[in-house]
């Protein structure tokens, strides 16, 4: 047995790989390295099948590869699973750049097809260069501790699916020998040669730069990249109860609607002075993305920390990719942005009933006063009004610049804004909390917030309207 099937066999016994396996094989050196020692182990497998997307983006080269993984796969004996894909419109439609857009495709794909079919595992063949290749990328991107690990060698991959990566302990040039020695077959993926991408620009041109200095400089990175990994085990227990201790104590905010929005849309909630204490906010906030998977941002880093330097109280609202950060009350949130997809436009509300609005349904219900408990509906987050002074249609909207009304039990009136912020409603729900108001444009009540006083339920009243809002 060869030192590299000895490698892949020795991996895959530490993880207790066994059962069904998936192969993500491109068709280039790597993989049909990988297909071929696995092919020595068969017999270990239940099943062994092989996964080969073609991206369309190398022209014939691209139908070349598929058509050679197909035959592959056939020789071996392998099930073969291929997908066809529109990678450049799948990254405008996306925003993202060609790399990340393939990725996400491949491994959206590889998920979906193991569930499927029932794999266990999948198998691919990044190997201790890549290893290597990742860690320059994520210290040049800008990185957390966990990046210094670079590649994971086995986790999970969604339900029930592992990845495993046999070759991450195998450098290129034993993968060269292997193919050689054993007369391989496999396609050259041309761009792998042109510096148009990152990494590409760090395997041709920084990698040989760094092996001027170190000839060994792939097998020491490797080594740190293992201490990276064990230390990073060791310091994850802290780094939890540590994140824990930096939470906001309960405002006592108390409405409904309110605790429901949090829940929703709020992530985490940090005490700016905790956070200052700790003496290294930079390092906490990048534990805190890492903790909550948020994707890591340097920018929202570094516009968070400066926050800390202001001496006055602010405000601050932070957009990052897929989260949106605000500094607020001494307060650090981090939400989650999907709330933005919601349409809040207006919508009319003729009679009784339920209707969506943004992400709430609201219901509207009329019933008799006699025998119903007012005290005990608010308590539950319901609105109670005097039907009969209520007007419809009524309209439901977010909050209009000038919107006023009178808050209950108060005597004059007062900006819906300013009464948001006496409630201390945080910065972004402020512009999605919903307002009612009748025909003739008077604000009725703030679902499951706050009526209007002019509307409030009296001795005189016979009929009442029970408002409610929640989040779909």
């Amino acid at each position: 047995m060869s030192a590299v099937s000895e490698k892949v066999a020795s991996f895959l016994s530490r993880q207790m790989i066994s059962g069904s396996l998936l192969l993500a094989v491109s068709g280039g050196i790597d993989s049909s390295v990988m297909a071929h020692a696995i092919f020595g182990l068969r017999n270990s497998f239940r099943r062994i099948g092989v996964a080969h997307e073609n991206f369309h983006l190398r022209g014939e080269d691209s139908n070349r590869d598929q058509e050679f993984v197909r035959n592959l796969a056939q020789r071996y004996g392998f099930e073969f699973f291929t997908a066809d894909f529109d990678t450049l419109a799948y990254a405008k439609e996306h925003k993202l750049s060609v790399e990340i857009a393939a990725r996400e495709l491949r491994y959206n794909w590889f998920r979906e097809l193991a569930q499927k079919e029932g794999f266990d595992f999948l198998l691919t063949a990044h190997n201790a260069n890549d290893n290597a290749e990742t860690l320059l990328l994520n210290l040049v991107r800008g990185t957390g501790r966990q990046g210094l690990g670079a590649i994971r060698p086995y986790g999970p991959l969604g339900d029930k699916l592992y990845v495993a990566r046999p070759l991450l302990e195998v450098e290129r040039s034993e993968i060269e020998e292997y193919a050689k020695e054993n007369n391989l077959e496999y396609c050259i993926d041309k761009t792998n040669s042109q510096n148009e991408y990152s990494r590409n620009k760090i395997r041709n041109q920084i990698i040989p730069l760094l092996q001027e200095i170190n000839p060994s400089v792939v097998k020491t990175l490797a080594k740190d990249i293992g201490r990276f990994r064990s230390l990073n085990k060791e310091v994850d227990g802290f780094c939890v109860e540590k994140l824990r201790g930096l939470k906001a104590e309960s405002t006592g905010r108390g409405y409904s609607i309110l605790n429901s929005l949090s829940e929703k849309y709020v992530v985490c909630r940090v005490s700016l002075d905790k956070l200052k204490e700790t003496g290294n906010p930079d390092f906490w906030l990048s534990e805190l993305f890492r903790f909550h998977n948020i994707p890591l941002s340097e920018d929202a880093i570094d516009n968070i920390a400066s926050a800390l330097q202001t001496a006055e109280e602010t405000s601050l609202t932070i957009p990052m990719a897929s989260h949106t950060a605000t500094v607020e009350r001494g307060e650090l949130l981090i939400y989650d942005s999907s709330f933005n997809d919601c349409d809040f436009s207006p919508v009319q509300i003729d009679a009784c009933g339920s209707y969506f609005f943004g992400s709430y349904s609201i219901t509207f219900a009329e019933r008799e006063k006699d025998g119903f408990d007012i005290s005990d509906a608010v308590r539950n987050g319901l609105s109670v009004l005097d039907a009969s002074r209520v007007s419809f249609p009524l309209t439901v909207s977010t909050m209009q610049t000038g919107d006023k009304f009178s808050p209950f039990g108060l005597k004059g009136s007062k900006s819906v804004a300013d009464f948001l912020n006496s409630r201390k409603v945080d910065l972004l729900f402020k512009d999605i909390i919903p307002v009612i108001k009748d025909k003739d444009g008077k604000i009725v009540c703030l679902p499951s917030l706050e009526i209007d006083d002019r509307f409030r339920v009296t001795s005189q009243s016979n009929k009442i309207l029970i408002v409610s809002a929640s989040l779909k």
